[in-house]
């Protein structure tokens, strides 16, 4: 056999690229199709100088495989998709790294796309998603999509809601708890006598900034000379942080609150640069800050952040590692369209106190 030329073809190459197939490859190589097959989905499978023979065929011949039609042959699909709803947010890389990592080991490939806060970016998403054929879907989801969660179940595709707890019993989530995670904020704040309680924050509509409120308040509720105030500002960045230290600096120190839990630490940072770089509010003899999630830049902020500390890998490989078990019940025999009570895991967050609360 002749590995110059693929099987059934006289001419070059040129006119016959999209025509190229596995067993061309294969026949280039001098390996069988199987090996092929592996090189593209289980390439640890094989020796270095296996793959670096294929990799020269696949170059040679212009092979572009076919996963769409493989999926349809086999019913087997080697791509995960995450919605994540804010790919700018400081735990967004780490969880979706996390992520990577596992669905990489199960020789798979991870689709990442952002909603950007819409609920219809969100469902569209999930439509493309089905459309392709994935194995199954990771969603950090802005809306309810539950409902439409199950509908992808009932026609073989898992799924599983990060950093949200979901509602359905048969639906897979892993989460953090995060009224949990803001009492351990506030009553911190309490026990150094603080009173005037200031949460800042954005949009209520996000379940887990709404968590966040219910966790401060039920600790609010228990002090008789608390007061808590509500403190909106349009996004959550280190940008909005700043223009909301500003506007508090610009109230009589009787009218501002003395103490601050954000909603995350990149709001927290900026308020903190502000109070410091402006020179009119000390952090935290006037007010104190408390962040939540403990991203990197919280210990080495001009003040070292006070955070609510929520466990951003673990999260991702939890969430994929419940999927891979979610995509393994429904290729079961008799498993589409069958309910059962999913896995529900939820991580428990960790006060870390340092100077924005406690001083030096």
């Amino acid at each position: 056999m002749n590995p110059g030329r693929p099987h059934g073809q006289g001419q070059g190459w040129g006119g016959f690229l999209n025509k190229v197939t596995i067993r061309d490859v294969a026949e280039f190589a001098q390996v069988s199709q199987a090996t092929v097959s592996n090189y593209f989905h289980k390439p640890r499978k094989l020796s270095d100088a296996t793959r670096e023979r294929i990799r020269q065929a696949v170059e040679t011949l212009g092979f572009v495989p076919n996963d769409a039609a493989r999926t349809l042959r086999t019913g087997v699909s080697p791509v995960i998709g995450y919605v994540a709803f804010e790919l700018a947010s400081a735990t967004t890389p780490e969880i979706a790294a996390a992520i990577e990592r596992r669905v990489s080991a199960q020789d798979m490939y991870l689709l990442m796309a952002n909603d950007t806060g819409s609920r219809m970016r969100e469902r569209e998403y999930l439509k493309l998603f089905e459309q392709q054929r994935v194995a199954g879907v990771i969603i950090s989801p802005v809306g309810d999509v539950e409902a439409e969660l199950a509908r992808l179940r009932r026609r073989g595709i898992a799924s599983v809601l990060s950093a949200r707890r979901a509602v359905s019993p048969g639906q897979a989530s892993v989460s953090t708890d995060h009224v949990a995670g803001a009492r351990l904020a506030v009553q911190h704040l309490i026990e150094l006598g603080r009173r005037r309680i200031g949460f800042v924050a954005s949009s209520l509509d996000l379940q887990q900034v709404a968590d966040r409120q219910r966790g401060a308040l039920s600790v609010i509720e228990t002090v008789a000379d608390a007061a808590f105030e509500i403190i909106s500002v349009p996004e959550r960045t280190v940008e909005a942080g700043i223009a909301c230290a500003d506007r508090l600096a610009r109230r009589r120190p009787a009218d501002r609150p003395d103490a601050l839990f954000c909603v995350n630490d990149l709001l927290a940072i900026g308020i903190v640069s502000s109070f410091v770089t402006g020179g009119s509010v000390r952090v935290p003899e006037d007010i104190a800050v408390m962040g939540y999630d403990d991203i990197e830049f919280a210990q080495s902020t001009i003040v070292p952040l006070s955070t609510v500390r929520t466990p951003h890998a673990q999260l991702g490989a939890a969430a994929a590692d419940l999927l891979f078990d979610e995509i393994a019940f429904l290729r079961g025999s008799e498993a589409v369209g069958e309910e059962r009570v999913a896995h529900q895991i939820e991580f428990t967050p960790e006060l870390v106190v340092r100077a924005s609360t406690i001083g030096t």
